[in-house]
């Protein structure tokens, strides 16, 4: 994540890890056998996440998802497949890896693909960028390069967080055959931000140009950059940088560059098979253009209010039907930030309901109205959700009971009878909870219920049902059920459950889909589904279902199911503090904290909980890397003092600060210092403890407290996906334009939709021409757009 010429740019990913196959034995270099295997995500070197393991298989299935900001620029992103041992001392060992590159991302289709595990080679990753600063020039009649390395920045290592980093430099051609003498640069102690001093590297090009013809563009600067693990072992390797002499000048330029991969084109791996992983990988980055780059558009959005069906709106959602959740995400945080969410949403139920003939079809397609209620409730429902289901949901995955009553999954017929009472108990205890929630079902949703309600009665006035079925498609089929099926997936539990369990919650999912339908029959076509089916699907509950539809139509004072005490953010953080110790500058501690409206709060091992009021919070800020040598912590500042935090990768980092600064005081601070105080100085701007003029801090607090929805953002979420292919707009324009020609009796309609997709065209162009003047204003190798590749293949 980047900020700078006034343009935002914001990268998040959505990854789901299916599942491996056929993976070889051979595969495993240190543990033989089918071993247990686990998926690790790493953003260059960086681990961010990690699947559960799979138990000795050769096609381990994880379904696991993970969805996330990434708050840096970045080269790569890799899958590894780990095997590991279950002893006390486990051996981990690589498989193989999938990896992508940044620009390879944006070309992948959102859909689940194989993909070919490769050998995990030496040196095939890094992390960080530099900034070079060159010059060409001649003395005496020769020819000259003098480099000066001035900074890195972003460098890890994973043996540990201080890095000792040191380069070498030497010029090379595209096959690395014409060399020069290497020149080494001085190491520098525990920093992951380096700067050297102010030495030029010269070297004479005379001898090299005569062997590459007297072409620049065939040589190279290399810059290889290691950490240095002392005298008796080997240095890391941390990234390499090629830069073509052919881009430099006589004068001293300063160009920042990722660190990339070693190339390694004298060594080749056998051609082994190693299997192949299953993933579904949807990378988007924004632009984010200032906001009265997009007042046309978000005026264009508004207008479809006043006639839906010929509006740019309902044009978008028919023309880029596949792009319909992504559309219905951002427009529905759109109207949820201009406040008219409900008037949108009843815009388009009433165009379903016209294309509806048999009512008891209405909501079952997948249309942009279905998407967008789907969205809300995810948006605002999420708390509510959480209140109803967790409770029984804990129970069911701590109690692991057998729930099974298909006669051919079991063991012993004898037990059908006590698995079926756990299982009627689990459906009674889920039913309990949903009919005594509708009071706190938050407020727009009932009120959209509501509306909904009434717009079904007057389009189906023979058909009493369908006030109940036009809520319950949505909340039971498209919410409760499956937030059971899938708790994780929701949010609601933090590990996928075992087979077990997840048998358990498939059944109660089944049977309160079945309640959500009103069906006083079988729960499912399955002979096995009768007995339940007897105990639970009678009229008592229906009449329950039905009086909770009733009660969550019925929008009130509501607290909106939202908990204070709910937890937006927890996990384990690293606290630093001063040490008043001789020879020991920090002390560390590991304690496991809780972010919630009210309160964050830390738990010790011994049960001791230490609290702060977020109304006490003024702020929540990184700290510099070279503040305590170690990367990833963030400060939170309080009316009592100052705590330093560290997260465990630069992800958590960012998801921590961002969510701590939406909870804390309205009037945060202006200014901070991004260092410590140390020996009454602070190590960011060097002043004084008592220095008047940087007091308040050095640093200006540019975001203090972040938007609930980011609208530039979201706007230029809506317009990625129509300029994605213009030429459907166009098509479609050439289409009305034909259908008006054909019958010019009644075009009214398609004048409206002509005039709107028109309309379209021209804002998604003017956009596009801001994007083209930035595209244009911005200049690559600086350190927000650092120069990602050379002409040479990495491996």
């Amino acid at each position: 994540m980047e900020d700078h010429d006034h343009v935002r740019i914001r990268s998040a990913i959505k990854i789901r890890i299916g599942e491996a196959k056929s993976l070889s034995p051979k595969s495993c270099r240190i543990l033989p056998g089918c071993p247990n295997t686990f998926c690790v995500v790493i953003l260059d070197k960086e681990e961010l996440f990690e699947t559960e393991i799979v138990e000795k298989t050769p096609c381990p299935f994880f379904c696991e998802q993970f969805e996330f900001e990434i708050p840096r620029a970045f080269w790569t992103i890799g899958f590894y497949l780990i095997s590991t041992d279950a002893s006390f001392f486990s051996t981990d060992a690589p498989i193989g890896k999938v990896s992508f590159t940044k620009d390879q991302l944006s070309t992948l289709p959102s859909k689940d693909q194989w993909h070919v595990l490769k050998a995990v080679k030496y040196n095939s990753d890094a992390q960080g960028k530099a900034n070079i600063s060159t010059r060409i020039t001649g003395e005496h009649g020769a020819t000259y390069l003098q480099v000066k390395l001035k900074e890195c920045c972003n460098l890890y290592i994973n043996t540990t967080n201080k890095v000792i980093p040191y380069a070498i430099l030497q010029i090379v051609d595209n096959v690395n055959s014409i060399r020069c003498r290497r020149q080494q640069t001085g190491a520098l102690r525990y920093s992951n931000t380096m700067q050297w001093r102010d030495t030029v590297y010269t070297f004479k090009l005379d001898e090299l140009l005569e062997k590459a013809g007297n072409d620049l563009s065939k040589l190279y600067l290399k810059a290889d950059f290691y950490h240095y693990s002392g005298v008796f072992r080997d240095s890391v390797f941390l990234g390499q940088v090629y830069a073509n002499l052919a881009n430099f000048t006589t004068s001293w330029s300063d160009t920042w560059y990722f660190l990339c991969p070693m190339v390694t084109e004298h060594f080749v791996l056998p051609n082994t098979d190693l299997g192949s992983l299953r993933l579904q990988i949807e990378y988007k980055e924004d632009h984010i253009l200032p906001a009265k780059c997009y007042a046309s558009l978000l005026g264009l959005l508004e207008a479809s209010l006043e006639d839906m069906e010929n509006s740019a709106v309902y044009i978008s959602a028919v023309l880029y039907n596949e792009q319909r959740v992504n559309m219905a995400q951002c427009l529905i945080r759109i109207f949820l930030h201009l406040n008219k969410v409900e008037e949108f949403l009843l815009c388009l139920t009433a165009i379903d309901m016209m294309k509806t003939s048999n009512p008891n079809t209405l909501f079952r397609a997948n249309s942009l109205a279905t998407k967008g209620i789907d969205e809300l409730m995810k948006t605002i429902g999420s708390d509510y959700l959480r209140s109803v289901l967790k409770p029984t949901l804990d129970k069911i995955h701590g109690d692991n009971v057998h729930c099974e009553i298909d006669p051919a999954r079991l063991n012993s017929v004898g037990n059908l009878n006590s698995n079926l009472d756990n299982l009627s108990s689990y459906i009674d205890s889920v039913y309990a909870a949903i009919v005594r929630s509708g009071p706190r079902c938050p407020f727009i949703l009932s009120s959209l219920f509501k509306q909904l309600q009434q717009q079904a009665l007057s389009f189906f006035p023979g058909v009493p049902d369908v006030r109940y079925t036009s809520v319950s498609g949505f909340v039971f089929l498209r919410l409760f059920a499956p937030a059971i099926l899938n708790p994780k997936l929701f949010k609601l539990q933090d590990r996928r459950p075992n087979l077990r369990t997840s048998r358990t919650l498939t059944l109660v999912s089944k049977v309160i889909q079945s309640l959500g339908n009103l069906d006083t029959h079988q729960a499912g076509k399955e002979k096995y589904m009768e007995n339940i089916s007897k105990r639970v699907l009678d009229a008592k509950h229906v009449n329950g279902v039905k009086q909770f539809l009733e009660d969550i139509c019925v929008p009130g004072d509501k607290a909106g199911g939202c908990d204070k005490s709910r937890p937006l953010k927890e996990g384990t953080l690293t606290e630093y503090s001063l040490s008043s110790f001789p020879g020991r500058d920090f002390n560390k501690r590991k304690k496991y904290y809780r972010l919630d409206d009210s309160t964050l709060t830390a738990h010790r091992k011994n049960g001791e909980i230490w609290c702060i009021n977020t109304s006490d919070i003024l702020l929540a800020a990184r700290v510099d890397e070279n503040a305590f040598g170690t990367p990833h912590i963030f400060q939170v500042v309080y009316e009592q003092g100052t705590l330093y935090l560290r997260a465990q990768n630069s992800v958590e980092h960012y998801d921590w600060i961002r969510s701590i600064s939406r909870v804390c005081n309205s009037r945060p601070l202006p200014l901070y210092h991004s260092g410590i105080l140390y020996n009454g100085k602070w190590s960011c701007c060097l002043a004084q403890k008592n220095d008047e003029a940087t007091r308040g801090g050095c640093c200006k607090n540019t975001n203090p407290k972040p938007p609930k929805i980011d609208l530039q953002r979201e706007l230029q979420r809506f317009y990625t996906i129509i300029s994605g292919n213009l030429e459907k707009l166009h098509n479609h324009v050439t289409s009305l334009e034909s259908e008006m020609e054909a019958s010019p009796d009644d075009i009214t309609p398609l004048q409206k939709s002509l005039a709107s997709t028109q309309r379209l065209i021209d804002v998604a162009q003017e956009i596009q021409q801001y994007h083209k003047e930035y595209s244009t204003s911005k200049s690559k190798g600086t350190r927000h757009l650092p120069i990602a590749a050379s002409t040479l293949t990495h491996t």
